[in-house]
């Protein structure tokens, strides 16, 4: 169980509706849903009842409430707390649009550790929340998206993340019905992409919204589908996956956004420099011909 589930159920239990819940939370509602419904499934209890009219609590829901609401504003104090008798430390909080930027984010946090001698103290992997409305409201510091950056916050533009068709078993596009398709939430550019050149081309989609656990699931299952190109270096390298002929590489937006007022100050502008020293590492790695892996 973590604090968002508890803060999610609050949400719902106050607005009495799961779609006003969202808009509260500045998440999507398929993320209120999972979140409610991964909560009862820790509790072995159903929560709401659902209805027309919107949401009700369950009589477990009810005795859930108090404890729930004593829980998160004991977190609010202890947190608010922390933050004031360590004031020395710095309270960095970085985050990602997309999972692809994952381990990004944590090579970002030992390169501050190592450049500037201040320990980062929260990365946020809920790739379901809007980012830039939370760098907008302090919940972020400096968070990293694939869309356009709102022209309220100061936005810099990183080197673009370069995605690859990569398969189990060495093919191209020309070959036919392709196999299993392993189908992404990379936003609108991506998704016009697939639908321009893989539609109808794979024999079947699966969606996830995980690309770390996406490539874990090819490795077991087999398929195809577009990852970025540093990610499955090591396995085209080893021959464990191939590189699927007939598609151009798809390029990808990476900006780094924070807010103009951030309590970081100048600091921001090396942490974001020092992103993008990271991404030009990445965006000028060994590059791969489209036959290197196959026999």
């Amino acid at each position: 169980m973590n604090l968002s589930q508890l803060e999610t159920f609050l949400a719902v239990a106050r607005r009495g509706n799961f779609h006003a819940a969202a808009r509260q939370l500045h998440v999507t509602q398929a993320a209120v849903s999972a979140r409610v419904k991964q909560l009862e499934e820790i509790l072995d209890v159903r929560l709401f009842e659902r209805g027309r009219r919107g949401a009700t609590l369950t009589e477990a829901g009810k005795f859930l409430l108090s404890g729930a609401e004593s829980i998160v504003n004991t977190w609010t104090a202890i947190s608010k707390d922390a933050r004031q008798r360590y004031s020395d430390r710095i309270l960095l909080r970085l985050g990602g649009q997309l999972s692809i930027w994952d381990q990004q984010l944590i090579d970002l946090v030992i390169w501050v550790e190592e450049n500037l001698g201040k320990l980062p103290l929260s990365l946020n992997f809920d790739h379901e929340i809007d980012v830039q409305d939370a760098v907008r409201r302090g919940v972020l510091d400096v968070a990293v998206t694939h869309e356009r950056p709102n022209a309220d916050l100061v936005s810099v533009a990183l080197p673009p993340e370069r995605l690859i068709l990569v398969g189990t078993q060495p093919c191209a596009l020309g070959d036919g019905a392709l196999p299993l398709f392993i189908n992404f939430q990379f936003g609108e550019r991506y998704d016009a992409f697939v639908a321009r050149h893989l539609h109808g081309h794979a024999a079947q989609h699966i969606m996830m919204g995980n690309c770390g656990m996406g490539l874990q699931y090819l490795r077991q299952r087999g398929g195809i589908a577009l990852f970025p190109k540093a990610m499955v270096a090591e396995d085209l390298s080893q021959g464990s996956l191939y590189r699927i002929a007939g598609l151009p590489e798809m390029e990808l937006p990476c900006n780094a956004v924070s807010h103009p007022a951030s309590v970081l100050g100048a600091m921001t502008t090396s942490i974001v420099e020092g992103l993008r020293t990271l991404r030009t590492g990445v965006a000028t790695g060994p590059e791969m011909s489209p036959h290197s892996s196959l026999p």
